[in-house]
């Protein structure tokens, strides 16, 4: 267990809100993730992690409304086991979990079946489980490219789950427990805002120092190894999600994942990259140029973005929607649009696409970096975390730009979690004269070179 500071009474708190929300004569049953195979570091699924805290693979929670008690079922784990692979929580320490989670019960996992019996109801969520750089659009992706291979379309663990359920209890509604879930993790409590508090300052000290390690001639996956560095050496198991590293033209694909370019002067680079801290991610995005110094063009593409993104900042707040920011917003940076003198009329007309773009507000930020639950067409309420994503894109010269950070809503506002990454171009620039912390081998030292 990973995550001692939330306590028994708060994971029994969550569980509570579930059963409170489920039908009477229910149950719920929620399934961790499988044991890795070879040498990967477990993670536990967030929906299971988020209600227990239990870092042990194989493993249920059974949420049982007709007697409104919690349960887990968890595997054995021998002396042996334990003692060449380190303590698990298991059945053996069925006391020690108990008085970590707060669950009323510790059963083994061949015990599970029969508390199934006869129930006529049984809620799970319906839908594949987020754990280690992944969230549910990550899995639809993958999933959809599963389907379309006549030689694949294998279940993952939590769909075959689901299969079992409905083969082994015919009798029993199969109900999703995902809206429930999405509900409750859709506002953070404090120990949760806390987490993605410093997570957001991981997220932004790597990117301050990749900032100042950057030079014309080095790869892009250096400048990825220093966030690495800076995550892990600080606490963190990894990344949340995979580096973007994108130099000049790579930067159009706002989700390019390759890192293998070299820096070239006068060339822009978007950065963003955020760290896995104790099961929790952040979101940022910054761009900065390889020379340190912003060409008059970039300068005015991420000038204006800069500015769209801190009247957001100054803009959001609880009891208003995210399309009422969005029309104040568009309002205030029409003006500066129409006093801006364009470099060229594809500026403007980028501009213009700006001001009418929907999702400047992102997605929700939490256990995954595109986190469960929503936000949109509600007044937003103090707790709900997402990411801040202004950007723009200039189509005739393939040109994008964006610029973000992870927010909470205040009672008066928002605390930006990733504000220690500068956003404005001056103090960039200034940054980017001190030195960084990557070790300088000339470009061809160790040649990313292609596979194929």
């Amino acid at each position: 267990m990973r995550d001692p500071n939330l306590g028994p009474d708060g994971y029994k708190g969550r569980c509570r809100r579930v059963l409170e929300r489920m039908e009477k004569d229910t149950v719920a049953v929620v399934a961790g993730a499988p044991e890795e195979n070879g040498l990967k570091l477990f993670r536990q699924a967030n929906d299971f992690y988020y209600l227990t805290g239990v870092e042990s693979p194989q493993s249920y929670l059974l949420l049982d409304r007709r007697t409104d008690t919690t349960a887990l079922f968890l595997p054995h784990q021998t002396e042996r086991e334990r003692l060449s692979s380190g303590a698990i929580p298991s059945v053996e320490s069925a006391d020690d979990v108990i008085a970590a989670c707060g669950v009323d019960e510790v059963h083994g996992v061949e015990k599970l079946a029969s508390k199934l019996e006869r129930v006529t109801k049984i809620y799970t969520p319906l839908r594949e489980g987020a754990g280690s750089m992944t969230s549910w659009d990550t899995h639809i992706a993958g999933r959809n490219g599963r389907f379309s291979d006549p030689w694949d379309g294998s279940l993952d663990r939590f769909a075959h789950f689901i299969e079992l359920l409905r083969r082994r209890y015919p009798i029993a509604v199969i109900a999703d427990l995902a809206p429930i879930l999405n509900e409750l993790r859709g506002v953070k409590d404090a120990h949760e805002i806390e987490l993605l508090r410093r997570s957001g300052k991981l997220s932004a000290l790597g990117i301050v120092e990749a900032m100042k390690s950057t030079e014309a001639g080095l790869y892009e996956y250096q400048l990825a190894a220093v966030l690495d560095y800076v995550y892990m050496n600080h606490g963190a198991r990894g990344r949340s999600y995979n580096v973007i590293m994108a130099s000049g033209p790579n930067a159009w694909h706002g989700h390019y994942g390759a890192n293998s370019s070299i820096l070239q002067d006068g060339d822009l680079i978007l950065g963003d990259c955020a760290p896995d801290y104790r099961y929790y991610a952040s979101d940022i995005g910054r761009m900065w140029p390889v020379n340190g110094t912003y060409t008059d063009e970039q300068r005015q593409l991420y000038g204006f973005m800069v500015e769209f993104h801190k009247a957001y900042l100054e803009e959001i707040k609880p009891g208003l929607t995210d399309e009422q920011i969005r029309i104040t917003v568009a309002g205030r940076m029409k003006k500066i649009a129409a006093a801006t003198k364009w470099i060229r009329p594809s500026f403007e007309k980028a501009a213009d696409w700006a001001l009418n773009f929907p999702y400047h507000m992102s997605h929700p930020v939490g256990l995954a970096c595109h986190d469960d639950g929503h936000y949109r067409g509600k007044p937003l309420v103090p707790g709900v975390v997402i990411a801040l994503d202004p950007q723009i894109r200039v189509d005739e010269e393939r040109k994008y730009v964006r610029v973000e950070d992870t927010i909470v809503v205040t009672e008066d506002g928002v605390e930006n979690f990733t504000a220690d990454a500068p956003l404005e171009l001056d103090d960039v620039e200034a940054l980017m004269k001190h030195e960084g912390m990557v070790q300088r081998y000339p470009a061809d030292a160790f040649p990313l070179v292609p596979l194929c």
